[in-house]
């Protein structure tokens, strides 16, 4: 292909040459600056990620700082072949027709399907676009109507949120594979092209589909709850439900460990590591599956050995109920440990050394750890001698209250103020409990010396007759007067003994105590309390008048 001259002298001539060529090339430049910039913003806001959107502000300042020292360098190169080719006197015609004789028709006609094609590509991306707006505008109305609950309808609006860059993301995938197939660029732009909107759509992609499962998972549980009421599969579906986070959080780790593999996989520098991906999923899934298991062992267990009938014992129950935990617990533990060992297998360690070696380690950790050896034995006797069990109210040493938790290593004791005492069994030498059969509420009531006795005892009896109906099923029987127990400086102290409830004796002798005082007040009985008499020094003796004179 030649051109004709632009002017009849060789100096014009070349003057318009080397401005037009310039004037295209800077046209070139700005151009891919702008497209570049402007495919760079649609992809970051199709994707819906805000932490590209710096990026993305940044490669527009780049490109354009690049472009601007482009420009500048193309203009100097131009001015100096200019002066150059006046320096020399030459004609840069000829060459300008070599160069454009390189350039077939082929060429062109090559060129310009390449370019149709891809300004129909575009079209057919944003006609596609436009479409899925529409459709997701109408998909919104529609779960909009519905009145979900809260929670799904915060996962719902999530995925909303995501869909719309995930159709985004995958046209411009398409887009681009065509683009590039058809242009025929070279094959590292291709694959940074390619590869930088696959790893934007799996982003965007595994983050709809986590809201997609959450969704779907936290609407299957409320359905499956509401058709279980009343049924004996009701306790397994309340289990579920407290396993809902667990799984939606397993979930979310394997969509999360899928994408990554598969970005992995674009990679053939970190192809290495993209077999471990399977493999935590398999861990994560694994432990997910144990702990549904352990959930449905504790109901289990809870319905085998637990008595929902009122005619069983409390003391039964409360024995059931300690067995019942520690049942639980054995099996958390066993199940666990069998997880852990097909976890190391899926790692490729092999786990029969560690089992044949936990033998010699036990025996000589047990050596040297006799205490808790000594813990666990006398753990292990607690229970099954039916010493204390969950709920009783015990007194060890110093120790008082209701036994809240026992262990094979420890007890768990909460005292009358809140504080939770935590025994080693191995400590537990000698055992009040104040919850097997009845127990004695002992009250002493100080009674003055000036008070007539026989009416105060009379009162006592009277006062204390009437405890029983007062708290029914606590005082077992009308307390007993047994009469003066010890004789004090200043009050004579009356025993009144009351045969009371397991874990009832406190509250029995506190209602006593308040009888006892309300009863004194009415039949005004002196209730002796310590009493101070003060003595006024004597009075100076007056001198007589008499011995005065003298």
């Amino acid at each position: 292909m030649v051109i004709s001259r632009f002017a009849d002298t060789p100096e014009l001539n070349n003057a318009l040459l080397v401005g037009s060529t310039v004037l295209l090339s800077l046209l070139a430049i700005w151009t891919v600056v702008g497209v570049s910039s402007f495919l760079v913003r649609q992809g970051i806001r199709a994707s819906g990620i805000q932490a590209l959107i710096s990026f993305g502000e940044g490669f527009s300042k780049r490109a354009r700082l690049i472009a601007a020292l482009l420009s500048f360098g193309l203009v100097l190169a131009g001015t100096g072949l200019l002066g150059y080719a006046i320096w020399q006197s030459a004609d840069l015609q000829p060459w300008w027709d070599r160069l454009l004789l390189e350039i077939t028709p082929d060429m062109l006609k090559a060129l310009g399907r390449s370019s149709g094609l891809l300004v129909l590509l575009l079209i057919g991306f944003y006609t596609l676009q436009r479409s899925g707006r529409r459709v997701m505008a109408r998909v919104e109305r529609v779960i909009h109507e519905r009145q979900l609950p809260e929670a799904q309808r915060i996962h719902v609006e999530k995925l909303l949120g995501y869909l719309p860059s995930v159709i985004n993301l995958a046209l411009a995938y398409t887009v681009v594979r065509l683009a590039v197939a058809a242009i025929g660029v070279p094959s590292a732009v291709e694959w940074l092209l390619t590869t930088a909107i696959y790893i934007l759509l799996l982003i965007t992609g595994g983050r709809a589909l986590v809201c997609l499962l959450y969704f779907i998972s936290e609407r299957l549980v409320s359905s499956w709850e509401d058709k279980s009421k009343g049924t004996p599969l009701e306790e397994y579906y309340a289990a579920l439900r407290r396993l809902l986070p667990v799984g939606q959080k397993s979930l979310e780790a394997i969509t999360y460990i899928s994408v990554a593999t598969l970005i992995v996989h674009r990679f053939q520098a970190l192809e290495p590591a993209a077999p471990y991906g399977p493999v935590l999923i398999r861990v994560v899934s694994m432990f997910f599956a144990a702990s549904v298991v352990v959930e449905f062992g504790r109901v289990m267990v809870a319905r085998l050995l637990s008595s929902s009938t009122a005619s069983v014992a409390d003391d039964v129950q409360r024995r059931r109920s300690t067995f019942v935990q520690l049942l639980q617990s054995i099996i958390k533990y066993v199940i666990y440990f069998c997880i852990c060992m097909m976890v190391l297998s899926d790692f490729g360690i092999d786990p029969t050394p560690i089992l044949a070696g936990a033998g010699i380690v036990g025996l000589t950790v047990g050596l040297g750890a006799q205490t808790i050896v000594q813990d666990l034995l006398n753990g292990i006797f607690l229970l099954f001698e039916d010493q204390i069990l969950n709920g009783d109210y015990i007194r060890i040493g110093d120790t008082e209250g209701v036994v809240e938790e026992i262990t094979p290593r420890v007890t768990r004791i909460r005292d009358r103020f809140g504080r939770l005492h935590i025994m080693r069994n191995g400590e537990v030498k000698n055992v009040i409990n104040y919850s097997r059969g009845w127990t004695l509420a002992v009250v002493e009531m100080s009674v003055a010396y000036e008070t007539d006795l026989r009416k105060a005892l009379r009162v006592i009896n009277e006062i204390s007759a009437a405890l029983p109906d007062l708290l029914p099923g606590k005082a077992m029987e009308a307390p007993k007067v047994m009469g003066i127990e010890a004789m004090d400086e200043s009050c004579l102290r009356v025993r009144i003994e009351t045969k009371v409830a397991p874990g009832c004796h406190y509250e029995v002798k506190r209602m006593l105590n308040l009888l006892l005082v309300e009863g004194f007040n009415a039949h005004n009985l002196e209730i002796p309390y310590p009493k101070s008499v003060e003595l006024a020094p004597p009075e100076p003796i007056p001198p007589q008048e008499g011995k005065v004179a003298a």
